[in-house]
């Protein structure tokens, strides 16, 4: 007895947090959009009950009248009424299916929003785990109209809950018996629906990684990025039977649950239908033996219509609802995200401008779920107007050291400052904005060339004589004026008229992209890894006047452009094991004496 009560009240818990974030979800829309969809569902319905009780009236009429042609008029009247009050119905409806998409539309569109918002917040450190992917994944599950779809459902049992009350309500003031019989074969179509909607709840639940997966596989198939390579290595037949195979399995564990379903399905009908026989064959001897009249009997046949389609679709619309309960619960979960890097009541005002620049002090730094630390005790400085340079061999530690500059991540120990301060202590937006960054894996956004050189401050009004000053400093200049549109041309073949650039062109692009905005310092990680030597020498012959004061910080493997320095870090393992002048490192014969002497061998051979 105990099991069988908190069972229940487990399931009662569980609807009435359903319907928490059903209404938590409403929020999302107007009230007065929601007043109106109310109204008129409620109109409606009493259209339609209407109608019936009139229709019951029309027979009392027809089966006493003596004389059917002298109540004829009246009877042609009635008639009308009916035909009025069904087409009335009909345009109310459509009219309350438009409000009902609107409100579905408006919904969908700020739910959207609230996600994007929230996977832009998150820290970095979320794109670390597949609990974030998968979570992502549930909350964005069937697209963009999915919150459309929760709120059609939500409206759906709203309407059909309303309108199983009303003829509820006429049932019992003709024929009691009706009733209980209807809410029976009512709630067993129910019973059925919420458990295998349940059970599929739990199996999408469980499969989310796979579907995942074969989306991947979709994904590597259909977009441009993988082309080559897969044609290169011949990879579709591969990915296409890891899609089918993951798609298969998928599938047959849907598919046993629906077979479940359908016999469940197929049995409560047939029991819906003996209650249904056995209730009309009892209003028929009532009939029969003149305990009821032949309109008590025609309201009847039309009130159980009603109550079975009505039940149905109330059933329908209910188990749909609970089949959103993944949608709803992820999306909420998803939206609970609240990432540490944020801005605090208590941020300082950025310091003013002094000669300490930003500095790592001790700092040691281990991504989540990793087990060895990536940087280890590591101490660097970047002072304004000086020429900065990284160098170290690949996964020694260099483009998160750049992270950890930026605050993309907060160390585990040490702290970064900014001329002084922690950062911690300051707004994250206000920092970041000090800095002007390419990373080695810098994106090609399907802009125009003029946007991706101004993305720092897209919205904005454009400062067209600064834009054509960085480009041409990039040497990006030379690469958007010969395009057809110029700089307005966009960079993607995504797109009408959009054209594709090469590497190189692309790196001259960011570069600009990096020299547009106002920023206290300028990030270069491996800037000229894809350009010729001579755009090379062109981009840092007069660098430090280039950079107008700002502190620049230069990762490359090239150690030409390293000598120009006027200081230099060697990083390796995630230790800072050299630092110095170029010619203080070459004297001491270390690990960049190496470096540098072994790339200038290539040169005199």
């Amino acid at each position: 007895m105990t099991f069988k009560f908190s069972f229940l009240t487990d399931r009662i818990t569980r609807s009435l947090e359903l319907w928490r974030k059903v209404l938590a979800l409403l929020q999302f829309s107007s009230r007065r959009l929601g007043l109106i969809v109310f109204l008129l569902t409620a109109l409606e319905i009493l259209l339609l009950l209407g109608a019936l009780l009139i229709v019951k009236h029309v027979t009392e009429v027809t089966a006493t009248s003596g004389n059917i042609r002298a109540d004829a008029g009246l009877i042609f009247a009635y008639v009308a009424i009916i035909l009025g009050l069904f087409l009335a119905g009909r345009v109310v409806q459509s009219v309350a299916n438009y409000f009902r998409a609107a409100q579905g539309f408006v919904v969908s569109d700020y739910v959207n929003q609230a996600i994007q918002e929230r996977a832009v917040a998150a820290d970095l450190s979320f794109y670390d785990s597949a609990l974030y992917y998968d979570s992502l994944e549930r909350a964005r599950q069937a697209g963009a109209q999915r919150p459309a779809q929760v709120i059609a459902n939500a409206l759906g049992v709203l309407r059909g809950a309303l309108l199983l009350g009303a003829i509820a309500v006429v049932t019992v003031t003709i024929e009691w018996l009706i009733l209980p019989v209807s809410l029976v074969a009512v709630a067993l179509v129910m019973l059925v629906q919420i458990r295998f909607t349940r059970e599929r709840f739990e199996r999408q639940r469980a499969l989310v990684q796979k579907e995942r997966e074969a989306f991947y596989a979709d994904y590597l198939m259909t977009t441009e990025p993988f082309a080559k390579e897969i044609r290169l290595w011949n990879l579709g037949d591969y990915l296409r039977e890891t899609y089918m195979k993951l798609r298969i399995l998928v599938r047959q564990d849907y598919l046993a649950i629906e077979k479940r379903k359908s016999q469940a399905e197929i049995v409560v009908a047939i029991m819906g239908a003996a209650l249904f026989c056995g209730a009309a064959g009892v209003i028929l001897w009532r009939f029969g033996s003149g305990q009821a009249t032949i309109s008590d009997l025609v309201m009847v046949i039309l009130l159980l219509l009603r109550a079975e389609t009505a039940g149905r679709d109330f059933v329908s619309s209910l188990s749909r609802l609970y089949d959103d309960q993944l949608f709803l619960n992820q999306m909420f979960q998803f939206l609970e995200l609240q990432p540490v890097i944020q801005s605090r009541p208590d941020n300082v005002p950025l310091p003013a401008p002094n000669d300490q620049g930003v500095a790592l002090d001790h700092v040691s730094f281990r991504y989540p779920g990793a087990e060895g630390l990536a940087l280890d005790d590591v101490s660097l400085q970047v002072r304004p107007g000086r020429f900065t340079a990284l160098v170290g061999g690949n996964g020694s530690g260099k483009t998160t050291l750049i992270k950890l500059l930026c605050r993309l991540y907060d160390p585990q120990d040490g702290r970064v400052t900014f001329r002084g301060v922690d950062i911690r202590r300051l707004d994250p937006i206000l920092y970041r904005r000090q800095f002007s960054v390419i990373f080695q894996d810098f994106v090609q956004f399907a802009f125009s060339g003029r946007d991706n050189l101004r993305l720092a401050e897209l919205g904005q009004p454009a400062d067209e004589a600064r834009l054509k000053q960085a480009a041409v400093v990039a040497g990006a200049d030379e690469v958007l004026s010969n395009l057809p549109q110029g700089y307005h041309t966009i960079l993607s073949r995504i797109f009408d008229h959009g054209v594709e650039l090469s590497g190189g062109q692309w790196q001259k692009v960011a570069l600009g992209r990096a020299m547009f905005p106002e920023s206290s310092f300028v990030i270069l990680d491996e800037p000229t890894s894809a350009i010729d030597p001579n755009a090379e020498a062109d981009l840092f012959d007069g660098f430090r006047d280039k950079m107008g004061g700002r502190g620049a910080l230069v990762i490359s493997h090239r150690l030409s452009t390293i000598r120009m320095a006027d200081y230099t870090y060697v990083l390796h393992n995630g230790r800072i094991v050299e630092e110095g002048t170029h010619a203080d490192l070459i004297t001491r014969g270390g690990r960049y004496a190496e470096m540098f002497e072994r790339q200038g061998r290539g040169y005199r051979s």
